[in-house]
């Protein structure tokens, strides 16, 4: 019974431990593992400690070790987990006592009052204001007009494939063990794709060729000269495009740090350096970074560029009619049509909220509407309403007047502002005699 209290006083202890194990189904520190082991080493096991929950401590039962207590054995690290959170900071261990209503509950459909039931509201904990972590609300985004991607371009160390061609601005050296005025330290590419060599009269053609295959041409070539020219060839700079690339971002004028900053346009595509324009409109990064490295690929060797979202565009929405302030709102979040109007500071009297119009434009640029009833949710009467949807970037949320309102406005217009300006009228008069 002593080993028995002995082992839940160590389990209340659980909160203010920083890492805990797991021997059989009890969460404890590894201290006070220990020091359980090392307790119940000797006695039966009707406690749930499961085989192989203990290990050797390598001191051989020595009699006062501080790690096992002369046991000699220490309980095995299962499992690392953090330390258990206290349960309902401010409500105590209260059940759910709040009605409410939550809408993936049954009755399906748009549901009313009498439908409330209680519901579990989460009670304040530490941190909670701050809102759960949510599901994303959006599960794969991709790149819009205006956002901006930035590049970085990285040397790329991995072996090819295919064997290395010369190109424009590469150089070699010649040799020759049978003439020594074939030697020459540095051969370049010329513009024109072709290298200069002594004795020969012509250019010898050397981009897009292998070193084994332009070695072939010049021993044919020199063969009219020498009868066993014995050409050897020694790449001295190669893939300089790559090395021109890389200048090229890095310039004076350049963002520098290999990282080329882009705006996707109007028409869905980013200017890149050496490969120009790329269309990536409604790519994911993943798609951005395949299709741009399979661009340069037929150019560079030995580069990778690495697409990162680094802005994105702005996403608004449009308020106009009966609202204290009407304009153009940005949503950086989800944002719903209520929200969006309180953002506007909410409607003006008059305002009819049973005729809220939504004017969307498609995927192909086809107008798209629809009206709201919000009236019954602005007056607490819906809570679960329907009509309180999500809007999407460049929608126009339209607040029109309530026909008594536009009654009062005609009459305004009509006598007050217009008959009763040209032939004012002073009122009756009753005088006595």
């Amino acid at each position: 019974m002593k080993i028995k209290n002995q082992i839940l006083k160590f389990a209340l202890m659980l909160a203010a431990t920083s890492f805990c194990v797991r021997i059989g189904d009890c969460f404890i520190s590894s201290a006070q593992a220990q020091l359980m082991n090392a307790r119940i080493a000797s006695a039966p096991s009707p406690y749930g400690y499961e085989s192989g929950a203990t290990q050797a401590c390598g001191c051989g039962a020595v009699a006062g070790c501080r790690t096992c207590g002369g046991c000699g054995r220490i309980p095995a690290a299962v499992q690392m987990c953090p330390p258990q959170q206290p349960t309902g900071v401010t409500s105590g261990a209260c059940k759910p006592c709040i009605s409410g209503i939550d809408c993936a509950q049954d009755p399906y459909g748009e549901k009313r009052w009498r439908d409330a039931r209680p519901i579990d509201f989460e009670p304040l904990w530490h941190g909670e204001y701050i809102g759960p972590v949510r599901l994303p609300s959006l599960l794969e985004y991709r790149v819009r007009i205006n956002d901006e991607v930035t590049f970085t371009y990285i040397p790329n160390r991995q072996k090819t494939i295919e064997e290395y061609k010369l190109m424009v601005g590469d150089e070699i050296s010649l040799d020759s063990i049978s003439d020594s005025s074939i030697r020459q330290a540095k051969v370049p590419v010329q513009p024109d794709g072709t290298i200069i060599v002594p004795l020969l009269k012509a250019p010898v053609a050397a981009s897009g060729k292998t070193i084994q295959a332009l070695r072939k041409d010049l021993e044919l070539a020199y063969k009219q000269y020498i009868v066993s020219p014995a050409i050897d060839i020694l790449p001295v700079k190669v893939n300089t495009a790559v090395e021109d690339l890389k200048d090229a971002v890095n310039g004076p004028f350049a963002a520098g740090g290999r990282a080329l900053a882009s705006v996707v346009n109007p028409d869905g595509k980013v200017q890149l350096i050496g490969i120009g324009s790329v269309f990536i409109l409604g790519m994911t990064i993943d798609e951005i970074k395949r299709e741009v490295n399979l661009r340069y690929r037929e150019t560079y060797v030995g580069i990778d560029v690495e697409p990162r979202l680094t802005r994105t565009a702005s996403h608004v929405c449009f308020v106009f009619g009966e609202v204290v302030k009407p304009g153009r709102f940005e949503m950086d979040r989800p944002t719903s049509v209520t929200q969006i109007i309180a953002q506007a500071e909410g409607p003006k009297n008059g305002a009819n909220m049973r005729q809220v119009v939504i004017l969307r434009r498609a995927e192909d640029w086809r107008l798209v509407s629809t009206m709201l009833d919000l009236q019954g949710a602005h007056l607490g009467k819906r809570p679960n309403p329907s009509d309180e949807i999500w809007l999407r970037d460049g929608d126009t949320v339209l607040i029109v007047k309530k026909p008594i309102k536009r009654v009062d406005d005609a009459i305004q217009l009509l006598f007050t502002d217009g008959l009763y300006r040209v032939v004012p009228f002073q009122g009756l008069s009753i005088q006595r005699q």
